[in-house]
């Protein structure tokens, strides 16, 4: 009896080790809740494959350390520890880079990126923490209990958060109820959406950039397009505005954190089953997706470098999901995307059956990296990744006006039936330095074109929130 009694105050009190499965359990909890902050359903089978996968690969590792250093408390000292970094990169990226310690060394040296200082950082502790484990003859009895009851608090506070849990997703201001009778409409033209990212507009590059875009400006109002020289968008965060003018409506939004995660769950909702690609379908349009938002039941047509390719929220926040995205980041040809999508536009509409067709096409230029000068020619990586350039912008802003007018050229006198065609701006350019940097960030490219050449509803100042009202109203 006595022996079972020292064995039970053994384990119980002094060798219970529990803080990495709460560290597991507090990452899961943390990572559900922006779903259901965002107004999103958590769907139970990724939550729990996820979780399978992490707590069998963090078991694993955990006996693979014990047999390797034959003490069971720092084996869970070391596996907590490795389990917080891992499950937890992307938060620790994001709070280094809050308090300016990254950008800061970036900055004194090329050399020292971001990421680069992250993981030398998380590697220097592990390898400390690892030679002091080695070296010490402190059992560590303490610092496990301590670990055990500072994590199971966290745990419980994160638990008793969720009774208190308030949804904040980004909810449209006003949702438009599209109400006239579907049979009423005969005339369905094609409609060709083209959104080149981050496109300033033409009065802001006259001001900013003392650049007259006025060759562009020339060839559109040859063809019978309206330029809306002081184009604007209400919102400077492509998924912002994107959502806004799919649903022809403001936001709902909190306006001090743009890129919390919870805000983006909830706009690629919104863009995703956006009122207007429904209201195409219902009158009988093929939506033709050329843009790296899933919309309706049409995938994305390719991946965009600062969105996570594959992987669900769970992984998207480990170190495999930070990583992925970087690597994407790096390898993906989105040069070439560019010069594909222009192409498909071309000759897209014979590629496909009778019906009339709807669009989208979102083009990552001249939004950087800056793959292009001017003449067309591949830039290096220095030059490209050099975001914050304004000379650079401006030349890949001109090798895209040259695609374009050779775009909408082709379009135009390939088609029996003259389509409607929009080309926006989603934002304009947002690394401009100074007092103007606001109005830049807001200024956008905003030309239509409309068969009878009727543009009474459109004025010099149009704001993209409002295209697509103008097109149902007019049609």
């Amino acid at each position: 009896m006595m022996v079972i009694k020292k064995y039970s105050y053994k384990i119980f009190n002094k060798e219970l080790i529990v803080h990495p499965l709460n560290i597991i359990l507090l990452f899961f909890i943390n990572t559900s809740l922006l779903k259901f902050k965002a107004g999103i359903s958590i769907n139970f089978y990724e939550a729990t494959i996820s979780f399978l996968i992490i707590f069998a690969l963090g078991l694993a590792a955990f006996f693979v350390i014990e047999w390797v250093i034959k003490d069971r408390i720092k084996s869970s000292l070391i596996s907590s520890y490795t389990l917080f970094v891992t499950l937890f990169f992307r938060d620790i990226v994001e709070v280094l880079a809050y308090v300016k310690i990254t950008n800061a060394l970036s900055l004194f040296s090329i050399f020292i990126g971001e990421l680069f200082f992250t993981v030398a950082l998380v590697i220097i502790l592990l390898t400390a923490l690892t030679l002091w484990l080695y070296k010490t003859k402190l059992k560590l009895l303490k610092l496990n209990s301590y670990l055990n009851l500072l994590t199971t608090i966290f745990l419980f506070i994160e638990i008793i958060g969720c009774g208190f849990l308030e949804v904040s997703k980004v909810e449209l201001k006003n949702k438009i109820e599209l109400k006239h009778p579907l049979n009423n409409i005969t005339t369905k033209p094609d409609i060709y959406f083209i959104i080149l990212d981050g496109y300033t507009s033409f009065s802001g590059l006259q001001k900013h950039w003392n650049f007259d875009n006025g060759e562009l400006k020339k060839f559109l109002v040859n063809y019978g397009f309206f330029v809306a020289e002081n184009g604007k968008t209400i919102y400077n965060v492509t998924n912002y505005s994107i959502a806004s003018t799919f649903n022809m409506a403001e936001l709902n939004i909190d306006t001090t954190d743009l890129y919390a995660k919870s805000s983006y769950l909830s706009l690629a909702e919104l863009i995703k089953n956006n009122i207007v690609v429904k209201r195409f379908y219902g009158l009988g349009y093929d939506f033709i997706n050329l843009s790296f938002f899933d919309i309706l039941d049409k995938k994305k047509f390719y991946q965009d470098i600062y969105f996570l390719k594959k992987g669900n929220i769970y992984q998207a926040r480990t170190i495999y999901g930070h990583l992925y995205e970087i690597y994407n980041e790096n390898t993906a040809d989105m040069a070439n995307i560019n010069l594909d999508i222009f192409n498909r536009l071309r000759t897209i509409r014979s590629t496909f059956n009778e019906k009339p067709k709807f669009i989208y096409a979102h083009i990552m230029m001249p939004h950087p990296p800056f793959y292009f000068d001017a003449e067309g020619n591949k830039t290096d990586f220095s030059y490209a990744n050099d975001n914050k350039n304004k000379d650079n912008y401006l030349e890949q802003l001109k090798y895209c006006n040259k695609l374009l007018m050779e775009t909408l050229n082709s379009i135009l006198n390939s088609t029996e039936e003259p389509p409607i065609i929009v080309v926006q701006g989603d934002h304009g350019f947002r690394a401009f330095e100074g007092g103007d940097k606001s109005e830049i960030e807001f200024s956008v490219l905003n030309c239509y074109y409309f068969p009878d050449k009727d543009y009474s509803l459109l004025t010099d100042s149009s704001e993209t929130i409002n295209t697509f009202r103008v097109i149902f109203n007019k049609y």
